[in-house]
């Protein structure tokens, strides 16, 4: 593994650099043809902005990659991963198709839905799928579940990394943090496909960070944030070395934990606790409102900064964790970490407090 540090370290640079440079380009793009995100009463940021920012984190990821399939090495790996790289590639484009027409026109969630599914299916279709299922130390086969299970969980990522978009820098910084984490379950499972995709990615939110800080310059859009969590998704029930993938509580997938839960626990307040009809009430689980943990914590401190230190310190410890119990020695500890950035997220979203006002305005966000 270590001959392969400077070519990471340059597709990290490089990858960086181009989506900080096209980014400035997508921005003056957006605002000359007017494809801005305009304030209303959901998304409160100020001013107009530009909502394209996607394009410019996929540009960022893609290219560098290119430039090291043209390297040796690089084609090396990528030779011995085609199936990983046409899945990522033939599903990408479909959610990347989804995410500019909905920043661009709008689409309803059925429409979201239908093509998500169908992403999901070409990743499944590919391989990225759960094989087994490990409960207290038991495995069993899960069969046609494990499909119907996997396809659950690519749309449930990428819904809810579409969902945790809803405040400047928000979502750059959870998938950042969650692409390092999986930076390192790739060295540690020597799994270089894996590794050498969200070194790229890392990279690419890592240039695209500084046009997305408070007070955004522009938004990644849904196009970005889709895209973002089908990589995610993908990533964290990759098979490397072509072993079965378990359905554990514990491994690669806990470093999604915090959107996870959090969309999971919006969608059930959104659910229950009516006399509506059921339609009426299915139709409300995907409405946009302010229930999810961003919201709460801008509305409890009023300030962009203490929300997304607090939530980005919850997803750091579920990185941890997920780093931790991919490895035999650690993984109790990694469990520990997982429990604790849980009570943590638990006691952000349900703690009460007289700090901050219901009515502060949060600064931007699409989500």
């Amino acid at each position: 593994m270590a001959e392969t540090v400077v070519p990471l370290v340059l597709l990290f640079i490089s990858s960086l650099a181009s989506a900080f440079v096209v980014t400035g380009i997508v921005k003056r793009t957006s605002e000359h043809i007017g494809f801005v995100d305009v304030p209303n009463e959901r998304k409160q940021h100020l001013d107009a902005t530009p909502r394209l920012g996607g394009l410019a984190i996929i540009f960022g990821f893609g290219f560098p990659l290119l430039m090291l399939a043209a390297n040796g090495q690089g084609a090396a790996v990528i030779g011995d991963n085609l199936s990983y790289l046409f899945g990522l590639l033939a599903a990408g484009s479909l959610i990347v198709g989804l995410g500019v027409y909905d920043d661009v026109l709008g689409a309803d969630a059925p429409k979201k839905f239908v093509v998500q599914i169908g992403a999901a299916v070409v990743l499944v279709l590919f391989g990225f799928r759960f094989d087994l299922v490990s409960i207290a130390g038991e495995v069993f086969h899960l069969g046609a579940l494990g499909v119907v299970a996997s396809i659950l969980w690519i749309v449930g990522v990428i819904n809810a990394m579409n969902f945790i978009d809803g405040m400047d820098s928000l979502a750059t910084v959870v998938a950042l943090t969650t692409a390092v984490a999986f930076m390192i379950i790739g060295v540690l499972r020597d799994d270089p496909m894996s590794l050498v995709v969200m070194t790229a990615l890392a990279g690419s939110l890592a240039g695209f960070y500084p046009w997305n800080k408070p007070p955004a310059k522009i938004f990644m859009g849904d196009t970005g944030s889709m895209f973002i969590g089908l990589l995610l998704a993908a990533a964290s029930i990759a098979q490397p070395a072509k072993s079965p993938t378990a359905l554990i509580i514990g491994g690669p997938i806990v470093a999604l934990a915090l959107p996870v839960i959090d969309t999971l626990i919006v969608m059930k307040q959104r659910f229950g606790g009516t006399a509506e009809s059921l339609p009426a009430r299915i139709s409300r689980v995907v409405s946009a409102d302010r229930r999810h943990i961003h919201h709460i914590l801008i509305s409890r401190y009023g300030s962009a900064g203490k929300a997304i230190f607090w939530i980005w310190l919850v997803s750091l410890l579920f990185s941890g964790a997920a780093i931790m119990t991919v490895v035999q020695t650690t993984k109790w500890f990694g469990y520990t970490a997982g429990g604790v950035a849980f009570l943590l997220l638990l006691v952000l979203r349900y703690w009460r407090t007289n700090v901050g006002r219901a009515s502060a305005r949060p600064p931007g966000g699409t989500g």
